[in-house]
């Protein structure tokens, strides 16, 4: 039984790149919910009056971290879609590097205009890595404030439980949205901590 052939290292990180941009839309699309609760939950204690005034505060904070939360994560798709092209390019740049020194090894003398082309290609090829570096140095920026934020929002959400207990006959539609809360936070938080390990393994 023949084994298949060893993947490029630059094919995987194109797959890995794009998998982390469908991953990143997959947090936009729950960080969107999110949202929507928050403004519920708002409009909600604003029915409730006196008796959910903290439920409305924390609800507030949670909808401006849910606003900030797609802000950022919109900007990593942003900056992961240019990673997707970068790494593209880079490929097409290494097969094309490839096979003109595939070309050289087969002259019997040196020929000055394939050694020009090489040494564009290297000039381009190490622009390239340098620009891959660096955006993958400012994605995994991004991401460490995007982590703190959604602890953040785990620490209001618990507060919102405490809070929706003081809410009078509203306190269990108020308990039931800060339970939603809860759910929501806890499916974002591993998800962005997965795209936290994707881009460290890189």
């Amino acid at each position: 039984m023949s084994t298949p052939p060893a993947r490029h290292p630059s094919a995987e990180a194109l797959a890995s790149v794009t998998r982390f941009n469908e991953n990143i839309k997959h947090v936009v699309l729950s960080a969107f919910h999110f949202n929507i609760m928050a403004l519920n939950a708002i409009l909600l204690a604003q029915r409730a009056g006196s008796v959910a005034l903290g439920f409305g505060v924390i609800s507030k904070e949670l909808r401006v971290a849910s606003v900030e939360l797609s802000t950022q994560m919109k900007a990593l798709a942003v900056e992961s879609h240019i990673s997707v092209n970068l790494i593209s390019d880079q490929l097409r740049q290494e097969r094309r590097h490839r096979l003109l020194k595939q070309a050289a090894a087969q002259l019997s003398a040196p020929n000055p205009a394939l050694q020009q082309a090489l040494c564009r290609r290297d000039d381009t090829l190490n622009q390239i890595y340098r620009e891959v570096h660096s955006i993958r140095k400012s994605l995994r920026s991004q991401l460490d404030d995007t982590h703190r934020l959604c602890q953040f929002g785990t620490v209001i959400s618990r507060s919102a439980k405490i809070e929706a207990s003081y809410g009078g006959h509203y306190s269990s539609a108020l308990s039931e949205l800060s339970q939603q809360f809860d759910q929501q936070i806890q499916h974002i938080l591993p998800a962005i901590e997965a795209l936290c390990q994707e881009i460290q393994a890189r």
